[in-house]
């Protein structure tokens, strides 16, 4: 299930979190960046490491798509020892699908394994 998020505001709005990891809570914040592109801050806790969640799982990987397009990788989250993580990055998208999956490595081309977060994002500025 995708949670719709509106982000015309500068504050960060909830990710739904799987049955997977039902302790986690994660939040994404896009905002305007330069030229048009959507800046977004992705922040997470409580979530397990991802060999907790898929015995093959080195890292969490984050994905973007837009409606019929493909699925890029745009980054690994960083996992700290209190098991919070967070991920910086730019995408020139204003609406798109995130998830967030348990993956071999950070390099993976597409996703392996189901989500533990899951947002939908339509910028509104």
């Amino acid at each position: 299930m995708l949670v719709g998020i509106n982000l015309g505001c500068n504050s960060p709005q909830p990710m739904e979190s799987t049955a997977g990891v039902p302790a986690s809570e994660g939040t994404v914040q896009a905002t305007q960046g330069k030229n048009g592109n959507t800046n977004l801050s992705i922040r997470v806790k409580h979530l397990a490491p991802p060999f907790k969640v898929q015995p093959d799982a080195a890292v969490c990987v984050v994905w973007i798509q837009q409606v019929d397009q493909p699925k890029p990788n745009i980054g690994a989250l960083t996992l700290n020892s209190n098991l919070e993580g967070s991920l910086d990055t730019e995408t020139p998208f204003r609406r798109f699908a995130i998830t967030v999956t348990p993956e071999p490595g950070g390099m993976q081309n597409h996703p392996t394994h189901e989500p533990v977060f899951t947002a939908s994002v339509d910028r509104k500025d």
